[in-house]
């Protein structure tokens, strides 16, 4: 401060503005670079905002700190814009919350289904069956948008896998040892050491004609959905959409054809029909990617109004297809090919808040643990009525309330979240 007060000024502005000169390509690079990647960032921003995810940020430009002793405003303003982009946070919510609450009901139903099957009834809802592949379709969406972008970036296929199985197998565990114990606590202990292995190594056993998992008879989808995974990881997301379309349609044409051969779409978790899973997940998984890429460049807006709408074509699905005036296989087939997928993308759209977003949210913790231990549960009830003569008036109500008690114990445990594993993407 003396040197500039009792010094000559012109030579200290001459100086000055030699060294600004030096320096001024490389604020021009600064500017430019951190123009760029603000305007890039903005895009981003803007469209997960549009299609209600947030997805993949990158780290803000450096600050350019070296501007200060030059232009003391201009350095300011940089600081402001990297500060911005560092502490704003996202307008897009980071769940599809509408979609959480259907993948809720549709557990509760799958349940409903069930457990009157286990005393000889047709149940509430004899075609909730249908809400696997609403499932599947759901998968290949959400997924899509969480983790397609890192695989581009080099997320290897096994490192996914890896990742899905931490996700989901610790719950399922709990299903399968239920299973397990049921049967062990009754006497039926047959083979139950080889069933229970081969359960939790996620292994089929396609002898006999029972399930192909027999103490977790749900388990099938997870398996099923988890080899979905791994081929989205090894292949699909490198497919072009077209090809991507073309493969669904395949899988469609496929399932098509095996739904008129078993008279209906209910396939995959019996021995003699459990090849026909690789076609029902095909075309519901492959499809509900084709359809989150086209949300994501923005295709197809609806009005919440046309999106309710659309999206209530779940339960109408899922509750009401006894009622149509179509055979099994015709019913099956609208449900799957027509009514689904457009009330997946409906529903996707819907934005929810208050005391709905947080119902949706409850029901959305509550799905995969109510599908994961609901078969053992219910089939362990069913055990003590059949081997212990125990009165199904006290152990339907009993075992039911006691399949969402668990079921939501374990929403809200640590065993929810999986197993905690940090992957990243291989670096370029």
């Amino acid at each position: 401060m003396g040197h500039h007060m009792g010094g000559n000024p012109g030579r200290a502005c001459l100086g000055h503005h030699r060294h600004l000169r030096a320096v001024a390509p490389a604020i021009g690079r600064c500017l430019r670079s951190g123009r760029g990647q603000t305007r890039h960032q903005h895009q981003q921003r803007e469209q997960n905002a549009q299609h209600g995810l947030q997805g993949y940020r990158k780290a803000p430009p450096p600050r350019p700190a070296f501007l200060a002793p030059y232009c003391p405003k201009l350095h300011s303003a940089a600081k402001t814009c990297v500060m911005t982009e560092q502490t704003a946070p996202s307008s897009a919510p980071s769940r599809l919350l509408l979609l959480d609450a259907l993948r809720g009901l549709a557990a509760v139903a799958v349940m409903f289904h069930h457990e009157p099957i286990l005393y000889g009834s047709a149940g509430y809802f004899p075609r909730a069956y249908l809400a696997v592949d609403f499932f599947f379709m759901l998968s290949g969406y959400v997924l899509t948008f969480a983790f397609e972008g890192k695989m581009q970036q080099g997320l290897r296929a096994d490192l996914f896998l890896v990742q899905r199985l931490a996700r989901l197998w610790p719950v399922l565990a709990v299903g399968i040892l239920i299973g397990a114990l049921g049967r062990w606590w009754v006497g039926v202990t047959g083979h139950l050491w080889f069933l229970t292995l081969a359960s939790l190594a996620l292994l089929p056993v396609l002898r006999g004609r029972g399930g192909i998992y027999q103490l977790d008879g749900p388990q099938w989808s997870v398996t099923f959905e988890i080899l979905a995974n791994y081929v989205h990881a090894l292949l699909l997301w490198r497919l072009s959409n077209r090809r991507l379309l073309a493969f669904v349609l395949a899988c469609g044409a496929l399932l098509a054809w095996q739904t008129l051969h078993w008279g209906a779409v209910t396939m995959g978790d019996i021995t003699r029909n459990w090849w026909g899973g690789f076609a029902r997940v095909g075309f519901s998984y492959g499809l509900g990617i084709w359809m989150a890429r086209q949300a994501q460049a923005g295709r197809g807006r609806l009005n919440q109004g046309i999106a309710w709408a659309g999206a209530l074509l779940v339960p109408i699905a899922l509750c009401t297809a006894p009622l149509w005036p179509l055979g099994v296989v015709a019913g099956d087939m609208l449900a799957v090919f027509v009514l689904l997928p457009p009330a997946l993308w409906c529903a996707a759209q819907v934005r929810l808040s208050g005391v709905s977003a947080r119902s949706a949210s409850v029901l959305g913790k509550l799905s995969y643990p109510l599908y994961a231990v609901h078969g053992p549960v219910l089939i362990f009830g069913a055990l003590l009525v059949r081997y212990h003569g125990a009165s199904p008036d006290v152990v339907r109500p009993l075992a039911i309330l006691a399949t969402f008690a668990l079921g939501l114990a374990l929403a809200y445990s640590p065993l929810a979240r999986g197993f905690p594993l940090r992957l990243k993407p291989k670096r370029g």
